[in-house]
């Protein structure tokens, strides 16, 4: 491969300098980037691996220049093999992120070091071996169509798998054997094959059916997991499903917190679109070595013998156990099986079985069912030829699996006879509303009349009065009403007034955690006696927050006292092909690193995207966010974005809009370098701070919706967008100008490491963005040498044009026409 055009020889002097242009004038960069050569009399190959030997001959070796290098000088055999030995050298912290992109040169160029390496890799750990497993199968996707390529494919894959089955295992007092492994591999594969697929069954159903379908497959899933984990309790790998998540640096510690232990069965959600049904799922982890020296608490709350499901189970092993669920009918298929079935039943019979279908009388319905297909299999037997009976016996065994279905249904109605039962009882006893107190008399005089303690016509009226007089009006709140201070106030005066059934009080008291509000109002130095003080545990259109829903799910977590216990919340796709998201997002990463080395106050939430198959994956949940399109739809009053800010934020107003300022530029910039399309509503969010995340990164670079390139504006800047920063001639957009001036500013360090990423992966690519992609166009965006004045200009002229831009505006109107979102 050619040398980069940035770089240059003089060819006056015996030296070569890597380095971009704008960067050549500083002494300092200089002397890190200058490669002294050897007398021109030497080979060529000589002098280039000394060059090299001369830049990575050290123990600090940067990976983002050390990646630059292997892949441009990659058919250069000398220094190809040195930089191959310098990435054993690397952490495996820092190799994580280039996995893509080593695997994917592999897969486009033929080494040997580079196959040894990446082999090596996959006897580091499970994990590590499981992402390079999928990113290998996910990038060769269309190479596997050539025979002459699939089987070196094949015979890689097969290498990566018998490293991994060699795993090292220093601590482990019991050997782990191979057959053991590669079971559990096929294990992990199947439960996370089972979870995309279940994305695409819910497809299946109808819109109110399929969250009670995803809560019964998610029980049954942690049913499995519990069954697999106990035959397999001297496996401490086997305890749970790995999953190669990043790790976690959130504790100013590097924890490799992967092991999927559990999936919270209460917080699952649905996202109905007009293709697919990707779903949201809260997963424990933890680090899988710390099983060695901790086990699980032993809770009322994590034992199969106590799940409902467990008792339906007939299957032995997770394989069987899970298919069998995802292998179930739809209701249509059961009720074509049935009438088929009825052709030779009575009136009667039949539509005793179409009540089952319909979820009406499933005992009854069940106990009937059975009965009847014993009593016809006998009556037939005899009567019949030998297909004939295999025919029936075929027929009853798989009406039989249908009976799993038929407990679901039953789950299903106890649900909705719970939503039944909660819609009754908001009728019962409805909130409180904002009537006036003097309109509240004739029910209060009702309600005291039928308990027959009514004082007289007009004893409600005159007490409203003399208390309006007295300037002291009673403001009566539910516990539902107070705030989370007020809550713990509230308990501990009920104590205080009722010994008695303090040790009662006390176990409600834990029931509702608020204990766990308790220990954050002491960890703010708060006193619960002082008047004025508010702290909301819920907190606008995003209700509870995650921190503290989080903190009561740990709370009843038989692993919440592992020091690498997290709960991720996560997005199954499946039917999608997330490579192009996840190159978008090691983009947006390495955008917001060079944000933060330029100290800038500027946001940019880069996600975790792990990618399983070419059309499947799994994608970090937004915690604490919404959409402006579903804002705008919870405050319809609300005229515009800035109205919506104060009512939400109120006294935090001016702090959203500067978090709103400092997100919006960085978006900005992303959005126009990256080309990123189809910025409605539904795909722009706000979170619980007021920050705005970009999110759906499916139309970037040279494609667009349809192909038509409708979105002409360098990026989003709607009216709503100026109202929020106080209009255009405001000190807070001219803050927002001078922050888009210094991102650019920053990224122009970044452009090689940013355009290695695309190069690498555009090698021969069937990813739709790179089908008419001009990288040298790409690089022109960045303005590299531009000087302070220029880009200033530049960035004046990219706001200017996208200011309230009509194309913008238009697209908004097309998105609320064609599916509802709102501008």
């Amino acid at each position: 491969m050619n040398n980069p055009s940035r770089f240059r020889q003089s060819s006056n002097t015996q030296s070569v300098n890597y380095l971009p242009v704008w960067k050549q004038n500083d002494s300092e960069e200089r002397k890190k980037y200058q490669i002294i050569l050897l007398p021109v009399n030497q080979p060529r190959e000589d002098y280039i691996i000394s060059s090299i030997y001369q830049m990575f001959n050290t123990q600090d070796i940067e990976v983002n220049k050390l990646i630059y290098y292997y892949f441009y000088k990659l058919k250069e055999s000398g220094p190809h093999q040195f930089l191959t030995n310098k990435l054993y050298q690397i952490q495996q912290e820092e190799l994580e992120f280039f996995i893509p992109q080593l695997v994917y040169i592999l897969i486009k160029y033929d080494s040997p070091y580079l196959e040894k390496f990446i082999t090596t890799l996959c006897n580091k750990s499970i994990a590590l071996y499981q992402l390079i497993k999928w990113c290998w199968v996910s990038y060769s996707d269309k190479d596997r169509t050539d025979k002459n390529k699939m089987k070196r494919l094949q015979r890689i894959d097969d290498q990566f798998e018998q490293s991994m089955l060699t795993l090292h295992n220093d601590h482990s007092a019991v050997k782990i054997p191979n057959l053991q492994l590669k079971s559990y591999q096929s294990v992990v594969d199947l439960y996370l094959n089972n979870l995309i697929q279940m994305s695409l069954i819910l497809k299946t159903y109808k819109p109110e059916d399929r969250k009670p379908k995803l809560k019964n497959f998610i029980t049954r899933a942690n049913v499995a997991l519990e069954k697999y984990r106990l035959k397999h309790q001297e496996y401490y790998f086997c305890q749970g499903i790995t999953v190669p998540f990043t790790m976690s640096k959130d504790q100013n510690v590097a924890v490799h917190s992967n092991l999927v232990v559990r999936i919270i069965e209460g917080e699952c959600s649905c996202f109905n679109t007009k293709k697919r049904v990707p779903y949201r799922i809260v997963v424990e982890t933890i680090d899988p070595h710390e099983l060695k020296y901790k086990q699980p608490k032993k809770t009322t709350n994590n034992s199969i013998t106590n799940n409902r499901s467990f008792a339906n189970l007939d299957d032995d092993t997770m394989e069987d156990f899970l298919q069998a669920d995802l292998n179930q009918p739809n209701k249509q298929e059961i009720e074509k099986k049935m009438e088929e079935l009825a052709k030779n039943r009575n009136k009667k019979e039949y539509s005793d079985l179409m009540k089952i279908t319909q979820d009406k009388e499933p005992k009854k319905g069940i106990k009937m069912f059975k009965n009847m297909m014993s009593v016809v299999y006998l009556s037939k037997k005899e009567n019949t030829t030998e297909s004939e009976q295999d025919q029936e016996l075929i027929l009853k065994e798989n009406m039989m699996k249908n009976l799993q279905l038929y407990r679901q249904f039953k789950n299903a109605i106890e649900e909705d006879t719970f939503q039944k039962n909660r819609q009754r009882f908001n009728i019962l006893f409805p909130e409180k509303t904002n009537e006036r107190t003097q309109s509240c008399i004739p029910k209060l005089n009702s309600k005291y009349k039928q308990q027959g303690q009514r004082k007289d016509k007009n004893y409600w009226l005159r007490l409203y009065k003399e208390n309006k007089k007295n300037g002291f009006r009673h403001k009566h709140k539910s516990l539902k009403q107070l705030t989370a201070l007020g809550r713990v106030r509230f308990f501990k005066e009920l104590i205080l007034f009722c010994p008695k059934y303090e040790e009662i009080l006390k176990k409600i008291y834990v029931h509702l955690q608020y204990d766990l509000i308790e220990k954050k109002l002491e960890k703010n130095n708060v006193d619960i006696h002082q008047d004025g003080i508010e702290l909301h545990s819920k907190f606008g259109p995003w209700d509870e927050l995650w921190e503290d829903r989080a903190e009561m799910i740990k709370r009843e977590s038989p692993y919440q006292h592992f020091e690498t216990y997290r709960l991720k919340p996560i997005i199954v796709k499946g039917g999608d092909d997330l490579r192009q998201e996840l190159m978008t997002m090691q983009i947006i990463y390495k955008m917001y690193q060079a944000f933060q080395s330029f100290g800038l106050d500027m946001y940019v939430k880069a996600y975790e995207i792990i990618v399983v198959s070419a059309s499947s994956g799994i994608l970090e949940f937004c915690a604490d966010t919404i959409s402006i399109d579903g804002l705008k739809k919870k405050y319809p009053a609300c005229k515009s974005l800035v109205h919506i800010y104060k009512e939400i934020f109120q006294q935090d107003f001016e702090e959203a809009q500067m978090r709103f300022i400092q997100s919006l530029a960085s978006y900005s910039i992303i959005s126009y370098l990256l080309q990123i399309k189809d910025r409605h509503n539904g795909n722009i969010l706000i979170d619980s701070k007021g920050r705005i995340i970009h999110i759906d990164f499916g139309f970037i670079l040279c494609i667009s919706p349809g192909n038509l390139n409708f979105e002409k504006a360098p990026f989003k800047l709607t009216q709503e967008y100026i109202d929020l920063m106080n209009g255009r001639n405001s000190d807070l957009f001219f803050y927002y100008k001078n922050l888009m001036y210094r991102g650019f500013k920053a990224l122009q360090g970044y452009v090689d490491e940013i355009i290695m990423i695309i190069e690498i992966m555009m090698q021969d690519s069937d990813l739709p963005c790179f089908e008419r992609f001009d990288i040298k166009e790409f690089r022109d965006r960045f303005k590299e040498e531009a000087n302070d004045e220029e880009l200033q200009k530049y960035v004046d002229k990219l706001i200017d044009y996208s200011d309230n831009n009509w194309r913008t505006i238009q697209y908004d109107n097309f998105q609320r026409m064609t599916n509802g979102i709102m501008p």
